[in-house]
């Protein structure tokens, strides 16, 4: 019996042993490979290894971290580097062939555990048409937003009004170079004030309800005593597969005493004093081939001293995608003002380098006031 332990402890002795020996040479591999992504995290960060004294101390490159509390912060912006050449097609164009940036943005967006996200966005760019320069910074999005609920979301700042499709959908996903002067002239653009919005029906209805001061954007005067309060209803009709047909209808209404008015309203100075409203109704049609869309606004601005001035603007636009890269765009639009008419043609095409990311445009606008060609590379980061 004696013996026979005796050989199973000889036995057993060298698997111990074997296994020690195994054990401290994965843990020195793990060590090594810490050690790896250690000096890899490091070297992103920029910062420099605790190192021995030396007769010149060694200093550590700065790094950039929030100063506030919260968990989700990302740095983002684009760029519309543009070039164009030939006459006047719609009056927001200057007449001169020019190299420019249409616009040029960064932005800050960030969320925090309590439901809030945030967003401020800077314009360095022209963010016009029209010959501008000592160009300096401004305010576009600047807000905050209250997500809880998806059915019932609230936003205070400044951010685009729920009125007009085109003019909601973003600048960087418009198949055109350029709006159409209608929806340029009869929106709202960005305003400041508190908005109430969400999602109902499994997210195929949307609204959107605001009160805003509606003197303009990076303007915190409110002309009168009353808010300018806007809404809009949008809804999936029929959705299969990527076929995707959606509506929407939107208006809003005003008091002012000192507001601006499109200058085809014929006030003078472009000032309006008096009660103003408008109507819309628009909709799209999407496949993964097509994109095809169409919109008609009416505003009437009732002076309170002159006559009432009626104005409206429809557009229809198409797109096909011939290739995944290759995109031909035709838009046909037309804008009556109380002083003027103007009816429109752009056509040309777009190459999606790298989808929206990085996107080539090369148009041809064409009016009774004459051709335009305009070329833009939109860059996204």
């Amino acid at each position: 019996m004696r013996s026979a332990v005796l050989t199973l402890i000889l036995v057993a002795t060298p698997l111990t042993a074997q296994s020690v020996e195994e054990r401290l040479s994965r843990l020195e591999q793990e060590m090594r490979e810490l050690r790896a992504e250690n000096a890899e995290l490091r070297r992103q960060l920029g910062v420099q290894p605790p190192a021995a004294a030396t007769p010149e101390p060694v200093t550590a490159q700065p790094v950039v971290r929030p100063a506030g509390k919260e968990p989700r912060l990302t740095v983002g912006g684009f760029l519309h580097a543009q070039a164009e050449s030939g006459g006047r097609v719609d009056a927001r164009f200057d007449e001169s062939d020019r190299v420019y940036f249409r616009r040029a943005r960064v932005n800050v967006q960030g969320g925090f555990a309590e439901h809030f996200d945030f967003k401020v966005e800077a314009e360095v760019g022209g963010n016009t048409l029209g010959a501008a320069s000592n160009l300096r910074a401004q305010g576009t999005d600047v807000y905050a937003q209250w997500k809880r609920y998806p059915a019932a979301q609230v936003r205070f700042g400044q951010f685009k009004t729920p009125y007009s499709f085109e003019q909601i959908y973003s600048d960087t996903l418009i198949s055109t170079p350029e709006r159409a002067l209608g929806v340029d002239r009869l929106a709202l653009g960005r305003q400041i004030g508190v908005q109430l919005m969400g999602d109902l029906a499994e997210k195929r209805v949307s609204y959107a309800i605001g009160a805003f001061n509606g003197n303009g954007v990076n303007t915190s005067n409110n002309d009168d005593d009353g808010f300018l309060v806007a809404a809009r209803l949008a809804a999936t009709l029929h959705e299969r597969g990527k076929l995707k047909w959606t509506a929407g209808v939107n208006g809003y209404r005003s008091e002012d005493r000192n507001a601006a008015a499109p200058p085809e309203a014929g006030l003078a100075n472009n000032a309006f004093a008096g009660t103003r409203h408008a109507w819309g109704v628009d909709t799209q049609l999407f496949t993964d081939r097509l994109e095809l869309m169409t919109e008609y606004l009416s505003a009437e601005y009732d002076p309170a001293a002159a006559t009432q001035r009626d104005l409206s603007a429809f557009y229809v636009l198409g797109g096909w995608l011939f290739t995944p890269k290759w995109q031909g765009v035709l838009r046909y639009e037309t804008y009556d003002g109380f002083t003027s008419s103007t009816n429109a043609w752009t056509g040309g095409a777009n190459y999606l380098l790298k989808g929206h990311d990085l996107k080539l445009q090369l148009h041809l606008m064409h009016s009774d006031e004459g051709d335009r060609v305009v070329a833009r590379v939109q860059t996204l980061f």
